[in-house]
């Protein structure tokens, strides 16, 4: 069995977070951090095998790779309902 080591992700919190927009136009983010929920890279135990592939260690970053935004976006200006 290959050693664990602590989720670079989570940090071993087992949850992620990552930042939205300035929250501009109405965006229910508000320019916060937003709460992702479990971390998608160790699967919320807050551990990674120490030879974990590099498809596992991005994980997190795949799960939202596309999307304009976390929240619902801004109701207004040039991005709202994009």
């Amino acid at each position: 069995m290959s050693d664990r080591i602590t989720c670079p992700s989570c940090h071993g919190r087992g949850e992620w977070e990552s930042e939205c927009c300035n929250g501009a136009g109405g965006c229910d983010c508000r320019g916060q951090v937003v709460q992702m929920g479990a971390c998608l890279v160790c699967a919320g135990t807050g551990e990674i095998p120490k030879d974990a592939p590099p498809e596992q260690r991005r994980a997190n970053i795949n799960s939202i790779s596309g999307r304009c935004f976390l929240g619902r976006g801004p109701t207004s200006g040039y991005w709202a309902g994009k």
